[in-house]
């Protein structure tokens, strides 16, 4: 019975769906340019239907109105085109459309040059800057645009290290680095992943936070393990729009805690473009070119980007150096069926050279080579379950190779090789050698995404349904660690010594997930409620994630919304999370040489990490907002909820270690050194490494506002406003444990390890405001914009405000944790050194931007950081010596940067 009343609720619904098809009407139109030539790959979206479609090479387009809708809202854009937003009445449906649209430039009455606050179907507060603000920011990567969001410092390009984008939240030590892993970026509908990226040194030697390769000479390294992608590696010439997801994401998005970078490149005809930007020792280039195959062939997109960055040119010793290409082909095969196929590559090698009057011989380099072949297919069907298809398939392969050299001169010193559990006697290095370290990486990583979407009527409410199903794999097949026992660079570092560990034999990582999402509006009185209700469903390392989404929208009336949102989100671990290079704890048992002969005996115990156990990291936000548009201005107020859970992080774990006990001689008849055990053993202390746990938590809430003044026409000049507060409190689990350097007695037992509660419980307060003017004279093509910072305080407080924190428990010999006795008067206290570095004093800084355009085909721009060369300064005064003092300095010195751009 259950059967039949399924079959015939089914078949209800294809009866009610076959009625209401019925009663549905079409518009249809044509998009042309200025001189009524048609446009191929114009983007129409429908507001009510969250649909997009393209028009042929004809430039026609058609679209289903939904029933008992009496307007409609559209939105077409172009590349190099205006945007145009145009509201359709019920009386015009049955008219076709012609619309225009006119060619980006500076000589238009209105143009949008400065982000804007949107709600669209991604989220309720995104932020998203259009063609004509990322050409205005001259930016040499990808966080030169995001820079200039509300509560983002406003500073020059720097291509010379790598550049980690952080989103309301902590950013500072390895709340950073699960941040940045946390934020999505996504590139033409493909979520770039950095989980197969392994290029760390041991992490139970060296931790989260200092696995990756220092720099020679003091340099920043180029590596970005355990975090998100290295913005340095997405150039922006080729980028028509970027949406900047700060809050709760759609139920689509997966792999994300902290927000979502959308990125959609340019697919259409365009002419030639070259631009070519310079700051300091930072050089870009960038040429480009769209170009319509025929008719029926498509379009064929190509670029090809070149940066060069050295930070000090006298010298020449760092450089850094990117290439990237890309070829896109996009065609519609018929009026329902398009597809996009792009490759990409990118080359990038971040270098100190070798200064020839470094005694030392110092250099290092991180080089990344990358393939990227993705392929997205959009089908368009009459079918009410699923109106749009969209597949999205992508594989990448890349070959990272990260090398450091450094010329010695130490004592001679014992080396440990073995990769098993024993002892046996090592070698002794002379101390003068050149050491190095070397890691080999082969990254792959592939995704599948496919979705579709619904429309479902109760009623009169139209409920469009998305649901689809998304995947990725990672895996890394390089050499790994190479380490050569002549020339290891750290000798007995906290009892470890580099061994060989290959990436060639791991387990692949591979996470997938389902998601389905209902928007629909409905009236609340006289006002209309606009909603998002998804759910995602994550399996990821292992572990099933629930996550439910909600964001809404009451439009009060014509001018006054108020906003909601909430969200859970996870993140899976990475490879260099889950497979760490095993622990080799390496105890000298005899350290002897002389002349004649040498003595290394040691003790090697092999420990393989099994970090299966980690779970995902987890977010929960929360939102709420109010927007107002008037017609001479419009202003938002967002305060969120943020709680971070689970995040990933490294402890220290001692243990004690009972050896044999050896003596030593040497024999002048043989030459070489004799040993024995005495029959007695020894305790040996403050042996370890370090674990990767769950263990970070941080609360984060703040308040966005934002104003934006539309332009006063006898001035010509426009307005923005923004003041970002964010406050953070850090809430890690579990326990720090210090070895003792000498052992304390309690009730007769010797201890070495004390347990006191995590050191980083901190709360952060940040204010920011950021002030603009954009003036714009059509008539002569010129635009000057000025960015005024305004940091009004930056402020740490410790929950152990005395800078002393006393041990909780201890760790017995047999490693359990003990509370101290009543009467025991000796307990431990860590001294944290706890001085923060709180921002003393208001201050600021000014930008300048000047634009000039020729004849709509030549630009010419000039942008100023810190135009008046304001850098305040505070000294930092020693706790022990009154003489002593470091100089804070803030703001960087006045950098200029100058570019052009030529279509042609």
């Amino acid at each position: 019975m259950k059967l039949v009343r399924l079959l015939l609720f089914i078949s209800a619904i294809l009866v009610l769906q076959t009625q209401l098809n019925a009663q549905q009407e079409r518009i249809s139109g044509v998009v042309v340019d200025m001189k009524d030539t048609p446009l191929q790959f114009a983007s129409i979206y429908m507001e009510e239907l969250l649909t997009t479609v393209s028009s042929d090479e004809n430039g026609n387009f058609s679209l289903v109105v939904p029933k008992n809708y009496n307007e409609i809202h559209l939105r077409i854009t172009m590349v190099g085109k205006k945007t145009e937003q145009l509201v359709i009445k019920r009386g015009q449906f049955s008219r076709v459309l012609r619309i225009k649209m006119e060619e980006l430039s500076y000589t238009l009455k209105e143009i949008t040059v400065n982000p804007i606050l949107q709600n669209t179907i991604n989220s309720n507060s995104s932020i998203v800057f259009d063609e004509e603000a990322i050409e205005r920011i001259q930016a040499f990567s990808l966080m030169d645009i995001l820079n200039t969001i509300p509560g983002k410092a406003t500073v020059a390009p720097n291509i010379d290290k790598p550049q980690m984008l952080n989103l309301r939240g902590n950013q500072e030590g390895n709340y950073a680095l699960n941040n940045s892993l946390g934020i999505a970026i996504v590139v033409d509908g493909v979520n770039l992943s950095n989980d197969a990226n392994m290029q760390t040194r041991s992490l139970s030697q060296f931790s989260m936070g200092g696995g990756a390769l220092s720099g020679a000479k003091s340099y920043t390294g180029g590596d970005v393990p355990f975090q998100g992608i290295d913005l340095r590696d997405i150039p922006v010439e080729t980028i028509e729009k970027v949406e900047i997801i700060q809050g709760v994401a759609s139920a689509q998005f997966s792999e994300l805690t902290d927000g979502a970078i959308l990125i959609d490149r340019k697919a259409a005809k365009t002419p030639w473009s070259f631009v070519t930007n310079v700051n300091g020792g930072s050089t870009n280039f960038s040429l480009s070119k769209g170009v319509e195959l025929s008719k029926k062939a498509g379009a064929l997109n190509l670029a090809v980007n070149y940066a060069i960055s050295n930070p000090d040119p006298r010298d020449k010793v760092k450089q850094f150096n990117r290439l990237s290409t890309s070829a896109m082909w996009s065609k519609n095969f018929t009026k329902k069926l398009r597809n996009t196929l792009s490759l990409d590559f990118n080359k990038k090698i971040d270098q100190v050279k070798q200064d020839p009057d470094d005694e030392t011989e110092q250099l290092s380099y991180s080089r990344d080579y990358g393939l990227r072949i993705s392929n997205r297919l959009n089908l368009r069907t009459e079918s009410s379950f699923a109106k749009n298809i969209n597949l999205t398939f992508s594989y990448s392969q890349g070959q990272q190779h990260s090398y450091k050299q450094w010329k010695l001169n130490q004592s001679p010193k014992g080396y440990s090789y073995k990769d098993t559990t024993g002892i046996y006697e090592g070698v002794l290095l002379s101390g003068r050698y050149i050491a190095e370290e070397e890691i080999s990486g082969k990254p792959v990583t592939g995704s599948m995404n496919l979705n579709a979407n619904a429309h479902v009527y109760t009623g009169d409410v139209l409920h469009v349904l998305s649901y689809g199903f998304s995947g990725n794999y990672s895996n890394n097949g390089g050499k790994g660690i190479i380490a050569d026992p002549d020339k290891p660079r750290w000798i007995n570092q906290g009892g470890q010594n580099a061994r060989p560990y290959s990436f060639e034999y791991l387990d692949p990582l591979i996470n997938y997930g389902f998601f389905v999402s209902d928007n629909f509006s409905v009236k609340v009185g006289e006002r209309k409620l606009i909603s998002n209700l998804g759910m995602r469903l994550d399996q990821q390392n292992g572990s099933w994630s629930v996550q439910p989404r909600l964001s809404t929208v009451l439009k009060w009336n014509r001018n006054l919304d108020f906003t909601a949102a909430f969200g859970v989100s996870s993140k899976s671990p990475t490879m260099a999370h889950r497979y760490p290079a095993p622990t080799f704890l390496d105890i000298p048992l005899i350290l002897a040489y002389n002349s004649d002969a040498s003595l290394y005996l040691v003790y090697t115990e092999k420990m393989i990490a099994d970090n299966s156990h980690l779970k995902p990291s987890k977010s929960m936000q929360a939102e709420v907002g109010v927007r107002y548009q008037h017609p001479w201005f419009s202003s938002s107020l967002t305060a969120y909820w943020k709680n971070n859970t689970d995040g990933f992080s490294t402890v220290k774990k001692y243990k004690q270690t009972t050896l044999p006990e050896y003596t030593y001689y040497f024999d002048a008849v043989q030459k070489k050194m004799i040993y024995d055990q005495t029959g007695g053993f020894v305790n040996f202390y403050g042996y370890g490494d370090y674990r990767m746990d769950n263990l970070l938590n941080l609360m984060t809430y703040g308040l966005d506002w934002m104003v934006n003044v539309k332009k006063i026409e006898p001035i010509h000049t426009s307005l923005n406003f923004s003041t970002s507060v964010m406050v953070s409190q850090e809430r890690p689990r579990g326990t720090d444990i210090v070895s003792l350097s000498e052992g304390i007695d309690i009730q007769g037992e010797k201890i070495w390890y004390v347990l006191f509660p995590p050191s980083s419980y901190d709360t952060k307060l940040n204010v920011m405001s950021k002030l603009g003017t954009t003036t714009h004279i059509p008539r002569l093509g010129f635009i000057v914009m000025a960015n005024f910072d305004l940091f009004w305080t930056r402020r740490t407080r410790s929950k152990y405000g005395d800078k002393i924190q006393q041990s909780t428990f201890y760790q017995d010999l047999a490693g359990n944790a003990k509370p101290y006795p009543a009467d025991f008067e000796k307990i431990p206290v860590r001294d944290l050194s706890l001085s923060k570095n709180n921002q003393p004093f208001i201050y600021g800084c000014l930008n300048l931007s000047v634009a000039k355009e020729l004849k709509k085909r030549f630009r010419i721009a000039v942008t100023a950081y810190n135009v008046l060369n304001i850098q305040p300064e505070n000294l930092i005064y020693s706790p022990t010596n009154v003489e002593s003092f470091t100089v804070e300095k803030f703001n960087a010195p006045l950098s200029i940067t100058g570019g052009i751009s030529f279509k042609f």
